[in-house]
């Protein structure tokens, strides 16, 4: 069974309704409908706000194991071997595998989200190959923040050339390693004393190709390290060009559905661009005994953070009061 149609966002005046509808048929599903009985509960007759609400908070109850922490620092689930074999089964089907494939033969920027170490060194990657094989763009920005190393992500950072202690050396490397000798990058910053109220923007050019890694700051750094959604905006109001009006989002597989979503919400809503989100292919992913093994508890959880994502576009698109916010 193919993928499940996702939120997109194309510029065009269909786009509202386009994307309400692929939230509510993704939410309305026989897969989502299948793991929610699997751990006790039951959609029943619910569509719309109302069925999302309910996923929200089931999903909060069943299927949150991070509780405030990194994706790599979540505790362990104890799931049933049927409950792990259904969620192998349909993780394809929800997004969360497979969608590799961009649907336009050019955009005017490429956006990758950041997060582990790993992704730092697999997503530009990802990108060269896509370049390679034909993929015209502008400009690749390699979005993240300073986040600060946590948990095995220190011993992975060595055992893969990382030379530094956050997200932003391992994107950095990342980038060198996929696109050449770049040399000395142009440097612009605004530093503050809280880490997380800072930014950066390194850049390169390259066979006529913008290359930048931007280190956005939080929306809220006194609580906080920036989040997906706080880096799409630093970049749309402070570091793109009003030629940027097509944006391909480049994550991990398993983070498709949540970080699609988000986008469409933000650039494509707020900023009203034209947006698509593909996963990293499997051949990028490869790093040997390193490469990321994903379990299905950690499908689960990106589940969770789909569905809130979800609800946060759903309102916006709806016009609601209730806002949820994405992570």
């Amino acid at each position: 069974m193919p993928a499940i149609e996702l939120p997109t966002w194309r510029g065009e005046p269909d786009d509202p309704a386009r994307a309400r509808r692929a939230i509510d048929t993704w939410a309305g599903s026989v897969p989502v409908d299948r793991l929610v009985e699997s751990f006790g509960g039951t959609t029943g007759d619910r569509e719309g706000r109302e069925l999302l609400d309910y996923l929200g908070a089931f999903s909060a109850a069943n299927w949150d194991f991070r509780r405030g922490r990194e994706r790599n620092l979540a505790g362990d689930a104890a799931l049933s071997s049927a409950q792990s074999a259904l969620v192998v089964e349909l993780a394809p089907q929800l997004g969360l595998a497979g969608i590799e494939r961009p649907t336009r033969a050019h955009y005017d920027t490429v956006l990758l989200t950041g997060g582990m170490v790993r992704a730092g060194i697999v997503k530009p990657r990802f990108v060269a190959g896509l370049l390679d094989g034909g993929l015209s763009v502008n400009r690749v920005v390699f979005l993240g923040g300073f986040r600060s190393f946590g948990g095995d992500e220190h011993a992975l950072a060595a055992q893969l050339g990382v030379d530094g202690d956050d997200e932003v050396f391992a994107m950095l490397t990342g980038m060198r390693r996929a696109f050449g000798a770049l040399g000395d990058p142009l440097v612009e910053r605004g530093v503050a004393d809280n880490p997380h109220a800072s930014w950066c923007d390194y850049s390169w050019s390259a066979g006529g190709v913008r290359l930048s890694v931007v280190a956005a700051p939080s929306s809220e750094p006194a609580a906080r390290r920036a989040n997906t959604a706080d880096t799409f905006r630093f970049w749309a109001a402070n570091r793109r060009s009003a030629a940027e009006r097509s944006v391909l989002v480049v994550t991990t597989p398993i983070y498709v559905p949540y970080q699609a979503t988000g986008a469409v919400e933000v650039l494509g809503v707020e900023q009203g661009l034209a947006v698509e989100t593909v996963g990293v292919d499997a051949r990028a992913s490869d790093l040997g005994a390193l490469t990321q093994q994903f379990l299905p508890q950690h499908h689960l959880q990106e589940l969770r953070s789909a569905i809130r994502a979800m609800q946060s576009l759903r309102a916006r698109l709806t016009g609601s009061a209730e806002h949820t916010g994405t992570e």
